[in-house]
């Protein structure tokens, strides 16, 4: 009996301590999220990487236009600055997202020769490892110039994406985009577990 009692009183501990570790990352996470989510800079970029998002047949997203719309306005106040659209071809996607980025930018008016279009990346770490390759090879010595990045996507997406630049080396700030309200609590608690595992598995690759 007291054998069972000390296995109960175990468990409750091993429980209770895996909930408080759940509570404290949970915490500390979502408030560095919701940290970069507001943050604004002042610092001129001299590449913007715009990450994908979701299209509808060839259609950019909600999410998606909204990130387009705060390059775009980034793009027109910086002539001087270029841009990387990145995203790969996903279900129910009729063309690559990078492609109909760079659509919607030159439709508004943004020159060709100032975007550059990744179209192999499906996730954060390719958007922005497979940009660099990209970078390396379409414009030879500009990374070694230690250009400065922004990282232009949804609020709750920033944190994750600015840390994944910095830590494959670039010098990179956050330049948020608004997000759709039906996508805001969706966002943010899915952002949680993306982090978690950028921060166990991806960076670690």
């Amino acid at each position: 009996m007291e054998k069972k009692k000390l296995e109960k009183h175990i468990f409750r501990k091993i429980l209770f301590v895996l909930a408080a570790a759940f509570v404290l990352t949970f915490v500390v996470v979502e408030g560095l999220i919701l940290y970069h989510a507001q943050k604004t800079s002042e610092e001129k970029a001299d590449v913007i990487l715009i990450l994908g998002a979701r299209l509808y047949g060839r259609a950019p997203s909600p999410a998606l236009s909204l990130r387009l719309d705060r390059g775009y306005a980034y793009l027109k106040d910086h002539p001087e600055t270029i841009a990387v659209v990145s995203g790969g071809i996903g279900r129910g996607e009729e063309i690559t997202e990078a492609r109909a980025m760079k659509d919607y930018l030159m439709e508004k008016g943004i020159e060709e020769t100032r975007i550059l279009a990744e179209e192999g990346s499906f996730n954060t770490y390719e958007n922005i490892t497979f940009s660099i390759a990209m970078l390396e090879k379409e414009r030879p010595g500009l990374l070694e110039k230690k250009p400065k990045f922004g990282i232009v996507t949804s609020g709750f997406h920033v944190f994750r994406g600015t840390l994944t630049a910095r830590e494959n080396g670039l010098d990179a700030f956050g330049i948020p985009s608004e997000t759709p309200p039906t996508a805001l609590l969706k966002g943010y608690l899915r952002e949680y577990l993306s982090v978690l595992k950028y921060l166990i598995i991806d960076r670690n690759r």
